[in-house]
């Protein structure tokens, strides 16, 4: 294999293994007062219990390593629609003062398509090897995820954000991620201690 054509194979498996989140939209009422929250209640929004109990717990532990107190919901309350009245006592309970929801908006495929060419030998060499290149291929996921906050004592929404990510089939990573994405900007938008 050509050295540059393994160097842009290489680095394209790097750059798709470096899964970065951006924040796309964001929203904060602005009636909305505070205090800023220091107990959360964590939700994930999935048909597989398995990816719920990973998000959920993951993002209460990094609520927890910035200090927050932070309780993943499945410990008590089921997957489903019929979970909302558990919700509520387990809110009440814990004494949360907010419940963060994520969920997936959607998921879009990509393809990038590089083209590669050959890199020495003169005009002809280049032309020939023109006809014989073939353009690297990568298929990817773009994942879209809308995160809310809710004030626990009025029930009202009180800041939501979508994100984008290149998804990944390691959901503690990816959480964790994300968690990093949005705790700053919650505590710098007032929503959390």
């Amino acid at each position: 294999m050509k050295p540059m054509r393994l160097l842009m194979l290489v680095t394209g498996l790097v750059l798709s293994a470096c899964s970065s989140i951006s924040v796309t939209n964001q929203w904060r009422d602005p009636s909305w007062s505070g205090p800023p929250a220091s107990s959360v209640v964590v939700v994930g929004i999935s048909r597989s219990d398995t990816m719920r109990h990973i998000f959920e717990d993951t993002f209460s532990q990094q609520l927890q390593a910035a200090g927050l107190q932070a309780s993943p919901s499945y410990t008590q309350i089921p997957a489903g629609t019929t979970g909302a009245v558990r919700l509520r006592d387990l809110v009440k309970s814990s004494g949360a003062q907010a419940v963060l929801v994520t969920r997936v908006q959607r998921v879009e495929q990509k393809i990038s398509v590089t083209p590669s060419g050959p890199m020495y030998g003169g005009f002809y060499g280049w032309y020939g090897g023109a006809w014989a290149s073939v353009p690297d291929v990568h298929q990817y996921d773009v994942i879209t995820l809308e995160t809310s906050v809710w004030d626990a004592k009025s029930e009202k929404l009180v800041w939501t954000v979508t994100t984008q990510g290149i998804g990944s089939n390691d959901v503690p990573k990816a959480t964790t991620e994300l968690a990093q994405t949005l705790i700053p900007k919650l505590r710098a938008d007032g929503i959390l201690r």
